[in-house]
């Protein structure tokens, strides 16, 4: 990305309210692709939201970028109208908005290079994902995500997962996360879970890292799952097709 798409970028979405701090999120997109190469990549976002990952990811080289975003009708979110904004305002031709779910997408033209699920996995199906410890049809439905999500990446292709684990000291307290006060843990599942998942239908798991607050200090200091346990456990899961 030159440093005029990059300006207007982070100018675009700041006035969308898609993030409160340029920098933290600056930091927070360089680290995580920082070892994907989205260039001339066919890619899929699941749960786009208002486009600001999919609009990145565009303007780093894809050749195309689709972005799943089911927004329910009469919601407050305007997510889809904010998606269409930020894309006309950055020109973008190659971002293409499904207002569909993933089990409702069908893409028959072409494999995708790359997929991304960014705080959207638990949401394909709530109460599977709820029910995924104790449940085998639960277990069945998210194998059937994952096979989907198999069959439609190309050879090699990268999927990244990112999500909060259930597995936080606060969740076990029973109170709200002073981090991330609006997470409902029960929705959530440990980033263990859904590797087993992944690698059972074909994925290799390349490496699990865990984001927490504070930058490059965090990282180097708070970065495992141990100290992430006491903040909010938000993790990224990089996987190959093999």
């Amino acid at each position: 990305m030159n440093q005029l798409n990059e300006e207007n970028y982070f100018k675009s979405i700041r006035k969308l309210k898609l993030t409160r701090s340029v920098s933290a999120m600056k930091f927070y997109l360089k680290n995580l692709f920082n070892e994907i190469d989205l260039r001339d990549k066919n890619i899929l976002d699941i749960g786009a939201g208002a486009g600001a990952y999919t609009s990145y990811m565009a303007l780093n080289g894809a050749k195309k970028v689709i972005g799943l975003e089911p927004e329910i009708e009469g919601s407050r979110s305007n997510y889809i109208s904010k998606f269409n904004e930020l894309k006309e305002g950055l020109n973008l031709d190659n971002v293409f908005l499904k207002p569909l779910t993933f089990q409702s997408f069908e893409n028959n033209e072409e494999k995708f290079d790359v997929i991304l699920l960014h705080h959207s996995i638990n949401h394909l199906d709530e109460d599977a994902c709820i029910n995924l410890n104790n449940s085998n049809e639960a277990k069945n439905t998210y194998e059937k995500i994952f096979n989907k999500l198999y069959e439609m990446s190309s050879n090699d292709a990268d999927i990244i997962v990112a999500d909060c684990s259930n597995k936080n000291f606060f969740s076990f307290l029973g109170v709200k996360n002073i981090f991330s006060p609006t997470i409902e843990w029960h929705k959530h599942q440990a980033p263990e879970k859904w590797t087993e998942i992944m690698e059972k239908v074909g994925y290799k798991i390349i490496k699990i890292e865990w984001v927490v607050p504070f930058r490059t200090i965090g990282k180097i200091f708070l970065g495992n799952k141990y100290c992430s346990y006491f903040i909010h456990s938000h993790f990224v899961i990089y996987a190959k097709k093999q």
